[in-house]
């Protein structure tokens, strides 16, 4: 099987990766004659994270956000120190376009050493986030090639969730349910996003196994 990395809201995966019934949107691409809002996915970031396996503390990572030369693109490097002297390294890429934040579905086996945003753009993309954000919008994207559906609900825009690292307001919470070629359940979850932060929880349920990934700590620059 081939190997690919993408933290779906995944990151999955997770990315990753939103509750009421408020109608209430968010649109990134501002009108003519108004002031042009921020895009939501960071270009620079350093921090920490907890995995949880089962409520259990398992492992502790680091994840890396900055901006691929000469493109919009962002790179996510998750950085485990696995013994003394091994350490772990997994980049996934992302690209906020008009209609919202895509992951790349990049293929370890094939992305060259010396890799540039041209390399990375030859590979699927898949929405993880779409625009405008409104509460309760879904969407389905089916990976052909791995014979999996992931289907997507925005469930708040403008939540507040208390991390080890800080309180973060506004934050975008999406459930997430990915599907086998049968339409079988493999695992459900739910990932919150920060505008200009990133990632900072997601959990994920499989047939026997909980897992939780969560910001505890913003590394100083």
């Amino acid at each position: 099987m081939r190997k690919w990395h993408l933290l779906l809201l995944v990151l999955s995966v997770s990315v990753t990766l939103l509750a009421g019934c408020s109608t209430k949107n968010i649109d990134p691409s501002a009108d003519k004659g108004q002031a042009e809002k921020a895009p939501l996915l960071p270009v620079s970031g350093d921090y920490t994270f907890l995995r949880y396996v089962e409520d259990k503390e398992h492992t502790e990572y680091r994840v890396l956000y900055s901006q691929v030369p000469h493109s919009k693109i962002v790179q996510v490097k998750t950085v485990q120190k696995l013994d003394s002297t091994d350490i772990s390294e997994t980049n996934n890429f992302y690209e906020e376009l008009k209609d919202g934040i895509y992951g790349y579905m990049v293929l370890s086996e094939d992305f060259p050493k010396d890799w540039t945003a041209k390399d990375i753009k030859k590979f699927q993309k898949t929405k993880i986030i779409a625009y405008p954000l409104e509460v309760g919008k879904k969407w389905t994207e089916n990976l052909e090639d791995l014979g999996v559906s992931i289907s997507y609900h925005i469930r708040s825009i403008d939540s507040t969730l208390e991390t080890p690292a800080k309180t973060f307001n506004q934050t975008i919470v999406i459930d997430f349910e990915e599907k086998d070629q049968e339409g079988k359940i493999i695992k459900k979850g739910t990932s919150t996003f920060a505008p200009q932060v990133g990632w900072i929880r997601h959990e994920t349920e499989a047939e026997y196994l909980k897992d939780i990934h969560e910001l505890v700590k913003i590394n100083e620059s």
